[in-house]
């Protein structure tokens, strides 16, 4: 029994999924399914052993020992050239990621998971204005794109401007209701503008849809002491707003030099 690349690449997305969500009772058979469907094609198999040193061992020299390896054996596959570049990305390679997401668009120039990426290498490095062009690329080869469309919001978010990020998280949310990093990020954005109730709504919201999500838990927390004004006195708040108006100056600052 084998499948075709296709189906190879919904499968691997669908695994992702489960397993960001913290089903691993879905996600393990999926992936031990994945492995033994893909053991004719060398290359594919090798991927799933790399997603599956990662997810059930947590082995990430393993996973890019692996990942590498299919990546050599077809150089000429987009998505195993994508996927040697998430390894980088999420390691802090950003540099090594962004060659390999380049070379994943120079085969296929709609590769709007590349294209979006690249924008995130960009981002990691304090360079949100080179991050949102190219998100904005992503968008504009799949108009459906809700990742880049949150991860918009995001790098304006970092650059202080939380309004026009709300916009962003909207627009992911309409494509993908069930997005909770773009609902934690909403929520963020709400509370950075003082409007805690409405920001609790929509970290309760991403927190049931994924309840193991940490970062969710911690803003939950702010939010709280926020609204109950727990140890807080009027300078901190006052310093508060200095500092973030400060940081979002700095970082505008960084991105009007940075290529």
């Amino acid at each position: 029994m084998t499948a075709t690349k296709e189906e190879f690449h919904a499968l691997s997305a669908r695994i992702d999924h489960l397993f960001d969500l913290g089903r691993r009772d879905e996600a393990e058979p999926l992936l031990r399914h994945a492995l033994e469907i893909s053991a004719l094609d060398e290359a594919y198999s090798l991927f799933f052993q790399a997603e599956a040193a990662w997810y059930l061992e947590r082995n990430a020299k393993k996973q890019r020992e692996l990942v590498m390896r299919a990546y050599g054996i077809n150089r000429g596959d987009p998505f195993l050239v994508r996927s040697a570049g998430v390894w980088f990305l999420v390691n802090n390679a950003e540099r090594k990621a962004r060659k390999l997401f380049d070379e994943s668009l120079s085969l296929s120039p709609t590769d709007y998971d590349a294209a979006r990426n690249k924008g995130l290498c960009y981002s990691n490095l304090g360079s949100e204005k080179m991050a949102m062009v190219w998100y904005g690329k992503a968008i504009a080869m799949n108009p459906s794109d809700s990742d880049a469309m949150r991860q918009m919001g995001v790098s304006l978010s970092k650059l202080g401007k939380d309004r026009e990020a709300i916009e962003w998280y909207r627009k992911c949310l309409a494509v993908n209701a069930e997005d909770y990093d773009a609902l934690r990020q909403l929520g963020i954005s709400l509370a950075m503008l003082g409007n805690y109730d409405v920001s609790m709504q929509y970290l309760n919201l991403a927190l049931a849809i994924n309840p193991g999500d940490r970062e969710t838990r911690i803003n939950i927390r702010l939010v709280t002491k926020k609204m109950n004004r727990e140890g807080e006195t009027a300078v901190d708040r006052l310093l508060a707003h200095i500092g973030r108006k400060l940081v979002s100056w700095w970082r505008l600052v960084l991105n009007s030099i940075r290529h």
